[in-house]
């Protein structure tokens, strides 16, 4: 600059040759210059420029043209902000300093922020006139632009993190991102694509943009129609910028074509690699050329990398979700009952089955322990297997019941599994409860039936011999016993089919009689009647009940009114409930057939009739032996063994 400024035609300029510049003009310039600071002098009423070379890098294309000039003329593009700065310096006669001012500067032809720290500080003659401004500063764009980067890219981070599980998505991630990136650095677009694996291919994801600007449809574009060596150099990893595509001498006529197709002047492409290739970019977009900076290029690459992070979480939440879903269907529609429960024993959850199975509601849940609805007397058992910390860790199975806040016990069989954190330590334990109360109640009705077939088989047996024993004593011939014989057990036969349809719990008396009776029966059905209402008697009651109706019939049939075609049997009965208890009144009556006297001596038959019935049925019979035919009346209290509705 020393050499400059001697070579310069100072003789026409205004401020006249050197030789006779003030003393304080030139002591000013000797400290200019041989500072290593950028320093500038403003000198007299237009502040005409003088600076080091320190300083020369400023004005940029406008340097060496700058010496000289009037500072208004330097730095018309600036003026509206340094000129009231500068005329404050001149008016207060005081110092002036700022940090990191952002002037809008032409350079290169295009007006650019840039960021400067620099003061201002006033020159004075002997007589302590204001004759000149000493400049000293220096540019601060990278670094305030890099701090506003870092902070962006740390309130992305922050917004990203911010979006709630249910809001975390892929369209959520790119809207959020590409918007953010694009009005933090004034562009007119912002874009993400994924690139296909195999191709030469992109499939745009989705695109920010202005309101003036065109959009982008999603899709599949071809890399190398915007550029074969920008292409290259994505593939390769390696950002692709092009500060103006229509002068961009990389590209060819149909590829500038293409771009100015979209609006696009100023095109920076950042590639995202992963395993070794480009999986994913980002790009972009300008409608008027603008310098792409180093700082700029390393902003997208690292934006790139933070929205593909964000979209593989937003991928992993989905499929967590998803899982979630179905587990959740799984859980809630599920036909056994599932739970989860904490160490303590205390419900954490458990589904509507299993709300069933316990008689409680889910939102019951975090209220309740497994001791409130464990029976009982298997609380023990169950805490034994929770608090055993060799058993618990094993998968184990446990039967036992439950009890409902009606009181009412259910029987159930629970698969528990231990659930183990991610530290190794036992956090709860889940469960697959499965109602069997019906195969409880069947093994216990099986268990019953088996005692009581055990039981029954004994008590036919000894009836059995008795009806042999007694038969034999009745009768005399052996074929005679035989016939007496079988139809007696036949008699005892139908007694057990009726029992047996009933699973052996009761046989109504109607179903007794005609059963007993249809043998004796005729075409003539009129020949017996049987009428009468509900009644149920007992197994051994209905035993009973039907040898006493085979022997009635059977002496009808030999001696009385079935004798005889033109006899009648009527059977009948009713419930008189005037008594204490209620009775039923049971009538066997005969008619038409020839008279009966009343038998010399008491078979087998009349004996189990007047003594066997009241005996095992209570109450009394009486059997007599009219002229119009034989009538047994039974008077049966209702107990036990004989009930009616």
């Amino acid at each position: 600059m020393a050499r400059r400024l001697r070579a310069f035609d100072w003789g026409a300029h205004p401020l006249g040759d050197p030789s006779g510049w003030p003393d304080e003009l030139k002591t000013m310039l000797v400290l200019c210059l041989q500072s290593s600071v950028p320093t500038a002098i403003y000198w007299g009423p237009e502040l005409r420029l003088i600076y080091n070379d320190a300083w020369a890098h400023i004005p940029a294309e406008r340097h060496p043209a700058a010496i000289g000039k009037p500072a208004a003329e330097v730095w018309s593009d600036i003026w509206d902000v340094v000129g009231p700065q500068f005329q404050s310096v001149l008016d207060t006669r005081r110092g002036f300093s700022t940090d990191d001012q952002m002037l809008r500067m032409a350079r290169s032809g295009r007006v650019e922020e840039t960021y400067w720290t620099y003061s201002f500080t006033p020159i004075a003659d002997r007589e302590m006139k204001i004759v000149g401004v000493l400049n000293q500063g220096h540019e601060t764009t990278e670094k305030v632009l890099a701090s506003r980067d870092q902070a962006f890219l740390l309130d992305l981070g922050d917004r990203l993190r911010a979006l709630g599980d249910g809001e975390f998505d892929a369209p959520a991630v790119l809207s959020l991102a590409l918007g953010a990136l694009g009005r933090h650095l004034g562009l007119a677009r912002v874009g993400y694509a994924t690139v296909d694996e195999a191709s030469d291919y992109c499939s745009v994801v989705a695109n920010w943009r202005e309101e003036s600007m065109s959009d982008i449809a999603a899709g599949r574009y071809r890399l190398a129609d915007f550029g074969e060596a920008a292409r290259d150099e994505i593939m390769a990893g390696r950002p692709a910028a092009s500060d103006d595509v229509a002068q961009d001498p990389a590209h060819s006529a149909e590829v500038k074509n293409n771009f100015l197709a979209l609006g696009v002047r100023a095109n920076l492409v950042a590639p995202v690699m992963r395993r070794g290739r480009a999986a994913a970019l980002l790009f972009l977009n300008d409608r008027q050329p603008r310098r792409w900076t180093p700082r700029q290029t390393d902003l997208a690459r690292d934006a790139a990398d933070r929205i593909w992070n964000a979209l593989e979480r937003a991928e992993s939440l989905a499929k967590v979700r998803a899982s979630e879903r179905r587990f959740a269907a799984i859980y809630d529609q599920a036909a056994v009952g599932l739970s989860e429960v904490d160490q303590d024993g205390r419900f954490i959850r458990f589904n509507e089955s299993m709300g069933r199975i316990i008689g409680r509601s889910p939102a019951d849940a975090r209220r309740l322990t497994i001791a409130d609805v464990t029976h009982p007397e298997d609380i023990a058992e169950s805490r034994a297997h929770i608090l055993d910390p060799v058993r618990s860790r094993q998968p184990f199975q446990i039967e036992k019941r439950y009890v409902r806040p009606d009181k009412s016990v259910v029987w159930a069989v629970t698969q528990v599994t231990q659930l183990i954190d991610e530290h190794d330590r036992p956090s709860g334990f889940f469960s697959v409860t499965t109602d069997i109360t019906e195969r409880k109640e069947e093994e216990r009705i099986r268990a019953w039936l088996l005692a009581e077939l055990n039981h029954r088989v004994k008590n036919n047996l000894s009836t059995v011999q008795a009806l042999a024993r007694q038969t034999r004593q009745s009768v005399d011939s052996l074929d005679e016993f035989e016939a007496a014989f079988n139809a007696r057990l036949m008699a005892l036969s139908r007694a057990h089919d009726l029992l047996m349809r009933e699973t052996w719990t009761s046989a109504g008396l109607g179903e007794l009689a005609a059963a007993t009776l249809a043998p004796f029966k005729l075409d003539d059905d009129a020949r017996i009647v049987i009428r009468g209402p509900e009644v149920r008697f007992s197994p051994t009651a209905a035993v009973t009940m039907t040898l006493a109706f085979h022997e009635l019939a059977t002496n009808s049939a030999k001696f009385g009114a079935l004798s005889m075609p033109g006899g009648r049997v009527t059977v009948e009965w009713l419930i008189d409930t005037s008594r204490n208890g209620g009775v039923v009144d049971l009538r066997w009556r005969e008619a038409g057939g020839p008279i009966v006297p009343p038998p010399s001596r008491r078979g087998f038959g009349l004996r189990l009739i007047e003594r066997g019935a009241p005996r095992e049925l209570g109450g009394d019979v009486r059997l007599d032996f009219e002229p119009d035919g034989v009538a047994c009346a039974f008077r049966l209290p209702l107990s036990q063994k004989i009930t009616a509705p």
